[in-house]
């Protein structure tokens, strides 16, 4: 293991700090063309103002001194959620907002530790705040991104914003970094001025010749690119249309509108059409709001006429392996050996994000403070959880759920706030209980959200149950530990797109938005506080799994994407469950040990891969096996353990999809030449690995899916061949000792992947789990 510097301490603090113990959809049916829809009127609200002040009034309290009846609830004030969500939506306007891995998510943190800090009641009966680092592939930080318009013969700065550019992929992300070199936090602004051309429509932006904007600055109307009106496949060619214009810098114009068929700015900072592109060369980018330009005497697409001349600045870096962090509050409950979990994500996905997860993030502060003020003491631990980079793909929660298992061990369930919408004109909505069930593995029933409904109903909030197929939330990071868990958000089944069709991932989510819906702002309070209070004592056991028996361990001590643990390979998680097994993880800069092995039955261990620029020089750190880490797995195979060795030629986003390379894949070798098998430098050919011979694990398996281009070439040894692709071995079984151990080496770890009925190698995980079960035990 080679880490350098503070971050070993990052890595071990994420395993030991607790100790104490979408994509947008084509235009509408019907709707007509882009180029033939009417623009809004002038006399259309262009955006809401804030709904009137609301006084909750101090509840009765008897001459007694006796806490009335159901104080706590009495007390959820949507005032001091839409005060602090104010201060929330406020960080990071001239920057990227709160996205993850920036300074702006830093300072939302550091605002909600501030706020925490004050509940003097929470304090004395020991709750503490633990932030938590951990890294994320990639992040931007802006550090001037603006806009100046002359109009008149005078210039006039008008708000302006920079976009984050691609999440996971390193060459597309630099197209939105001004120096083109990734970790360079020098200044090195970009400014472009020239005379203005505006595109409003396809026919106007498909008739302008290549080159023809050089040295101009293009105004373009993002509805060309807006993937709530036009498909991924329109926004993508106008996306290139424009750069092939040439133009010395690009500003993208939203307009505020709520009307089904009309553009909003779905997805303008964050996930635009414009990320996805390697070619033609970038221009400076930046996205203004229409209804911003007021300073400049701008109104509508008629008064940027009056604009003579433009001048954009930007200066924006991309950094590798990038901090991000979570922040969990504790509160020591009157029954230590249960715990309930309640999370919120604090980041945001280059907006103001007062909706999401802004709504959720205050609605978990408002929880904390009104404990404080009804001064009750929680039935169980409760520890609230402020995700960090749940934009970047669920890393917070993933990191969270992958390094707790002590905590997961004790869980009654986990509930996730996320979020409030405000739906299109004519669609409506309402708070909905939303999770993920057990049906891939014959069992529908979703206990948890079913209570919770009901015992939300008394406190006069209703809740809907939906079943969902696949990721919904943070809520998800935890269903492969057998933790139930739902999110609450608000939808409506007419929805056909939940960002696109209310204001989410859009420059409008904030504060007078979230205050037009501050009754269901109120609501959310009010179901984190049933959840608190009243789960806990009311509902029993809520997993529709066995009670645990034995014992299986993911070993993650080098292996930095979460996503590649039970975090993120759920069903692989819930067929263990079903077998009687508690699954755990050895998180990320943990390392092995006989310690960390005891008990278990199966292990399962994890590619060697972390973050760190490979082209960086010197390297910042790198990952590798101990000799005496090898030695620990070598001795739990000897005592009859289970072991399997999985390998990847790439990280695995959310388990299955390859993202990049893994230069440290080979380091997999250290561990499996222990057991005289190996993996070669070359990946496996094709998509699939047909099974051969017979064996338990294969029963009812023709073939494994593979990752195209991800798996590695086994050397088998003496091991026998479960399964090839095309003549290389893709899957091996090794017997190890005389007390029954045996080894599995696995070429390509997503074939353990897969989040519901659709995995695609289910049955496969079916027959690990029931073999690891039924063989002899150790």
């Amino acid at each position: 293991m080679r880490r350098v510097g503070p971050l070993l301490g990052m890595a071990v603090l994420l395993a030991g700090s607790f100790a104490t113990g979408g994509a947008g959809r084509p235009g509408a049916p019907g709707d007509p063309p882009l180029s033939e829809r009417p623009s809004p009127s002038a006399a259309e609200p262009v955006w809401p103002e804030a709904a009137g002040v609301e006084h909750v009034p101090a509840p009765v309290v008897p001459s007694d001194g006796a806490a009335p009846a159901r104080l706590a609830f009495t007390l959820v004030s949507p005032d001091r959620m839409l005060a602090d969500l104010s201060a929330l939506t406020a960080i990071g306007q001239d920057a990227l907002f709160r996205t993850s891995g920036t300074s702006g998510e830093r300072e939302a943190f550091d605002l909600v530790a501030s706020r925490l800090s004050g509940f003097s009641h929470l304090a004395a009966l020991g709750a503490t705040v633990e932030r938590v680092p951990f890294r994320v592939p990639l992040a931007s930080e802006v550090h001037e991104a603006s806009l100046s318009l002359r109009v008149g013969g005078s210039w006039v700065d008008v708000p302006a914003h920079a976009l984050q550019g691609h999440r996971d992929d390193l060459s597309r992300a630099l197209r939105f970094d001004s120096d083109g070199r990734a970790g360079d936090d020098r200044p090195d602004p970009v400014t472009a001025e020239g005379s203005p051309y505006f595109v409003q429509l396809p026919s106007s932006l498909y008739a302008l010749p290549a080159g023809s904007m050089q040295g101009r600055v293009l105004f373009a109307d993002y509805a060309l690119l807006d993937r709530g009106v036009v498909s991924a496949a329109e926004a993508t060619q106008a996306a290139a249309a424009l750069l092939l214009t040439r133009p010395a810098a690009l500003v993208l114009v939203t307009r505020y509108s709520n009307v089904r068929g009309e553009a909003h700015g779905s997805f303008v900072g964050d996930v635009s059409s414009l990320v996805s592109l390697l070619d033609p060369p970038p221009a400076p980018t930046l996205y203004a709001r229409l209804e911003d330009l007021g300073p400049a005497g701008i109104t509508d697409w008629a008064g940027l006429e009056r604009v003579t001349s433009a001048r954009v600045t930007w200066d924006q870096d991309v950094n590798v392996a990038a901090p991000s962090q979570l922040l969990a509050f504790r509160i020591p409950g009157a029954d230590p050996s249960r715990a309930v979990l309640l999370g919120a994500h604090l980041d945001s996905p280059n907006s103001p994000g007062g909706l999401d997860d802004g709504s959720g993030s205050v609605a978990l502060l408002e929880t904390a403070r009104v404990l404080d003020e009804s001064r009750e003491r929680p039935p169980v631990e409760t520890v609230l959880v402020f995700f960090g980079s749940h934009e970047r793909g669920l890393y917070g929660s993933s990191a969270f759920a992958a390094a707790r298992s002590d905590l997961l061990d004790r869980a009654v369930a986990m509930l996730q706030l996320d979020c409030l919408t405000h739906p299109l004109d004519g669609l409506g909505g309402s708070l909905v209980l939303e999770a993920r069930s057990h049906r891939a593995l014959g069992d529908p029933r979703l206990p948890f959200p079913e209570a919770l409904a009901a015992l939300s109903a008394r406190q006069g909030v209703g809740l809907a149950v939906w079943e969902a197929a696949g990721i919904v939330s943070d809520n998800s990071s935890f269903d492969g530990f057998d933790v139930p868990a739902t999110d609450t958000i608000f939808a409506s089944e007419s929805m056909t797109e939940v960002h696109v069709e209310g204001h989410l991932h859009d420059p409008y989510d904030d504060v007078p938005l979230v205050a037009l819906h501050r009754d269901d702002l109120a609501d959310f309070a009010r179901v984190a506080l049933t959840f608190v209070l009243d789960l806990p004592r009311e509902a029993g056991d809520l997993r529709p799994t066995p009670a645990p028996d034995r014992r299986a361990v993911f070993v993650a001590s080098h292996t930095e994407p979460a996503h590649m643990t039970p975090a993120q390979q759920t069903v692989l998680g819930m067929a263990l469950a079903h077998e009687g097994f508690d699954v755990d993880v050895v998180p990320y800069g943990v390392p092995v040990t006989d310690e960390e092995l005891a008990g278990a039955t199966l292990a399962v261990v994890l590619p060697v891969v972390d973050f760190a620029d490979p082209t960086a020089a010197p390297q910042t750190y790198d990952e590798a096996w101990t000799d005496a880490e090898a030695d620990a797995l070598v001795r739990f195979a000897g005592r009859g353990g289970l072991l399997v060795v999985a390998n990847s030629g790439s990280w695995l986003r959310y388990g299955s999809t390859p993202v990049g390379a893994n230069e440290d894949a080979l380091d997999a070798n250290a561990v499996a030449s222990r057991f005289g098998a190996s993996f070669e430098d070359r990946r496996l050919s094709g998509s699939a690995a047909t099974a051969t011979g017979t064996h338990a694990l294969l029963s009812g398996v023709s073939s494994l899916v593979l990752a195209s281009g991800n798996g590695l070439a086994i050397r088998p040894g003496s091991g026998q061949v479960l399964a090839r692709a095309g003549s290389d071995a893709a899957l091996v079984l090794v017997p190890w000792g005389p007390s029954g151990g045996e080894v599995l080496v696995l070429s390509d770890l997503a074939v353990l992947g897969g989040q519901g009925a659709t995995a695609p190698n289910l049955r496969f995980l079916q027959n690990l789990a029931s073999w690891a079960r039924t063989r002899p035990a150790p």
